[in-house]
């Protein structure tokens, strides 16, 4: 009896273990899933920028910085951007409210999103500029983009349009809406957030970037997921990017005007970045992050969902044109 009650047991043991083993590699399936879905809408993006590529060069060359030039900027981006993953939201099912979110955040999570935001901003510039001394330490440097002061009202109000406004509203709803909505799903809360951050990075194509892009996308990340909206991280999107607009021509006009605003920002960050750690910690998020209550878990290690991710054909042919494109904005020093 003793004997067949031990066969049994190592029976019932040896069916458990094939189990787990089944349904490790079906969650494993689920994770390359999402990466793939991901992997394809930005894809589409890369593949509509050459399709379109030469139709631009039939098109007459505009001036930097005139109205025709940043009314083309923004439909080019609108097409690049807003059209695959119009397209993929639909094709899953997914409407405006499951990207935004049904959440009601109150105004101090906004204020919070902002002062996060904003306060991070400012400690990304350092940790930017530490990364472009490490770049240069192996005779290298990363080719920056020249500012261009729009020519006129009505072009610095496309700029403004397409630079502080459309861009937090699309990125967000694909970022923190789409991906973020599609990732969650089988990658727990936590590994969703890390991978679509990682590809908000990857989309910038810039190494020096990776500090303010990554971890821009952890907060907007965590506040889409604790507080159930986008509307909080769209509004840190656009102080960021308006920022960005400010210090630019601020320096476009003239050294004591660039310093000057640049000296006022860096203060208004400061300010606004310490008001959102206070409010974070106020409001508990800290304490449910440190004690592991917040959003829930994968089944899979971190180690196991990257692999996942890495074995999708089409996030693993994104990451290597990001990469290339990275490698291709480095000049020698």
């Amino acid at each position: 009896m003793t004997e067949y009650a031990s066969c049994g047991m190592m029976v019932e043991m040896q069916e458990t273990e094939a189990a787990n083993i089944s349904w490790k590699k079906e969650e494993i399936r689920q994770v390359r899933r999402s990466a793939d879905l991901i992997g394809i809408v930005e894809i589409a993006s890369i593949l509509i920028n050459l399709l379109l590529y030469p139709i631009v060069r039939l098109l007459p060359v505009l001036e930097e910085g005139s109205l025709g030039a940043e009314v083309y900027d923004l439909l080019l981006y609108l097409i690049v951007f807003a059209i695959p993953v119009t397209v993929a939201a639909r094709w899953t099912g997914m409407d405006v409210d499951d990207l935004m979110g049904r959440g009601r955040p109150s105004p101090t999570v906004y204020l919070m999103t902002i002062g996060l935001t904003l306060g991070w901003s400012y400690t990304a510039s350092w940790l930017a500029g530490g990364m472009e001394v490490l770049l240069n330490g192996f005779g290298l440097t990363e080719a920056q983009d020249v500012f261009v002061m729009p020519a006129g009202g009505a072009a610095m109000a496309v700029r403004f349009l397409s630079v502080a406004i459309i861009p937090p509203i699309v990125e967000e709803l694909c970022y923190r809406g789409f991906y973020l909505s599609t990732a969650v799903r089988s990658m727990g809360t936590w590994g969703a957030i890390v991978l679509t951050s990682f590809a908000f990075w990857l989309a910038h194509y810039s190494v020096e970037i990776l500090p303010l892009a990554f971890g821009f996308g952890l907060i907007g990340g965590y506040i889409r997921r604790r507080y159930g909206s986008l509307l909080p991280s769209m509004c840190g999107h656009f102080a960021v990017n308006s920022i960005y607009l400010l210090v630019n021509a601020g320096w476009e006009i003239g050294t004591r005007a660039g310093t000057g605003i640049s000296l006022v920002v860096s203060l208004a960050e400061i300010l606004f970045g310490a008001i959102g750690v206070m409010l974070f910690v106020r409001e508990g998020c800290l304490k449910e992050i440190w004690d592991g209550t917040f959003g829930h878990r994968s089944a899979l290690t971190p180690r196991e969902q990257a692999r996942a991710v890495l074995t999708s054909l089409p996030a693993l042919l994104v990451l290597l044109t990001a990469v290339y494109f990275m490698a291709k904005n480095l000049e020698a020093l």
